[in-house]
């Protein structure tokens, strides 16, 4: 199966275990380094698990320097980053704004209707670049590679609609999610005389100015679009400023942050100016349900966020490095030898990431056995069921019978998970391919070898 000349020179590692007994079945190139994408998840999903506790959960406070007389805040309004990804809809009634509302809510409650101060974001925890160490800058208007901020919300990201006009004519209708004046849409989209396939293309021409260029033919299919903003921080400043505005809190000053922002400010200096207290505190869902975005949908951000966590464990200034340590240092101690590893982000994005299949097949047995199985397992995508599986071998054998993790960047493919064979084995199994030809060769490889495991 693998020595088909349709996927080139591909250098690929293979492992097959059974889960019972940890005897190998097959191997090919097990202990070569290769950058797994996503199945870099698997590290971080399971170092997270040990280090933070599947009850593990973020903390995102606002507080303030200012106190209220006669239904007036008078200080800053100042929003304590915690990197939380789950500061969106997913999570909240399909709401993007469910907790800004929230809070607007509970300063009404408090007597609050004006601030006369500023709208501060503390941002200052994760003081790296946006963007990871060997991240492909090509795809930074896409939202999978959104930048990573210590105040994240919707995803880093907007959805916008493109509704084409149902007669021969220009005309298009846009409908950006969540509803905001922060970016401006400029439309330089045409629909006349389109043979062919549509072309959207979406481009910033400054942080806040999005430009739609392209062809989209009258009549065609709505479609969906996914971009990230550039300043994360600011963007859900900006919304939570208009959400209070909703709800009858004027905030007269301005939105600042304490870094990647335009406008900057002291953050040290802005909390020792007053008395702090805190005002709402917004909680987010157990570790154990984060993971299942990480794994099952394979959310860069959120995993990124994750890395984020297990880095502040250790009480010093946030790292990539540090971060990566620390997760080496729980893989270690659980009986996970990664000797020879690199770890430059959480996600698999980066392609100075490496690990050999054996790495990966012994995390997969470790966990299975470990306190926190249920969790890991459960977090996997399921085979033509659900998350980024849920297309694959469809209508075949192996529905249902494999939980795996996907992994996929340019030139590079992956699947690592459990398999119950129809002879009820239970088998783990790693497969990593980079530098293959043609993708479309390699998962239907990757996909033979999945379906003759089922046999053993």
């Amino acid at each position: 199966i693998i020595s088909n000349p349709a996927i080139g020179p591909a250098k690929i590692g293979i492992i097959v275990e059974s889960m019972t007994t940890g005897k190998c079945i097959f191997e090919y190139n097990p202990d070569k380094r290769l950058v797994p994408a996503s199945n870099m998840k698997l590290l971080t999903s399971a170092a997270a698990l040990i280090v933070l506790s599947p009850d593990f959960h973020y903390a995102t406070r606002l507080i303030t320097n200012g106190s209220v007389r006669s239904g007036t805040l008078f200080g800053d309004l100042i929003v304590e980053g915690s990197g939380d990804p789950t500061i969106s809809g997913y999570f909240n009634y399909n709401d993007p704004v469910y907790v800004f509302k929230d809070w607007t809510k509970r300063l009404a409650e408090l007597g609050i209707n004006e601030i006369r101060g500023d709208l501060v974001i503390d941002n200052s925890a994760f003081s790296e670049n946006p963007y990871g160490d060997g991240w492909n800058m090509d795809d930074v208007n896409r939202c999978f590679c959104a930048p990573r901020d210590a105040f994240t919300f919707n995803n880093n990201c907007i959805q916008l609609e493109i509704i084409p006009s149902a007669h021969n004519e220009q005309g298009f209708q846009f409908v950006m999610e969540p509803v905001s004046g922060y970016i401006r849409l400029v439309n330089r989209l045409n629909s006349r005389n389109i043979m062919g396939r549509d072309t959207v293309r979406l481009n910033y021409t400054d942080p806040r100015t999005l430009e739609v260029t392209g062809s989209k033919r009258p009549g065609s299919p709505e479609t969906i679009h996914y971009v990230p903003v550039r300043y994360p921080a600011e963007f859900g400043g900006f919304i939570l400023k208009e959400t209070l505005a909703s709800g009858g809190i004027m905030l007269t000053g301005d939105i600042l942050c304490a870094r990647n922002c335009p406008n900057l400010t002291d953050i040290t200096q802005r909390k020792n100016n007053g008395q702090l207290r805190t005002l709402a505190v917004y909680r987010s869902v157990r570790l154990s349900d984060i993971i299942k975005v990480v794994n099952k949908l394979s959310n860069n951000l959120y995993t990124e966020m994750l890395l984020f966590a297990i880095g502040r464990t250790s009480g010093k200034a946030y790292t990539t490095r540090n971060a990566a340590a620390i997760t080496f240092q729980a893989l270690d101690t659980a009986g996970i030898d990664m000797s020879g590893a690199v770890m430059a982000d959480g996600s698999g994005l980066s392609r100075y990431n490496l690990v050999s299949p054996r790495q990966l097949a012994r995390l997969l047995q470790v966990m299975v056995s470990s306190p926190y199985s249920g969790y890991f397992y459960e977090s996997l995508p399921i085979m033509s069921i659900d998350g980024t599986l849920s297309r694959r071998l469809k209508g075949s054998r192996a529905s249902g019978l494999v939980r795996a993790k996907t992994g996929s960047i340019a030139g590079v493919r992956s699947l690592s998970g459990y398999i119950t064979t129809y002879n009820d084995e239970n088998l783990i199994f790693s497969i990593i391919s980079n530098g293959h030809s043609s993708t479309a060769a390699i998962d239907k490889v990757v996909d033979r070898i999945v379906l003759r495991l089922l046999d053993y």
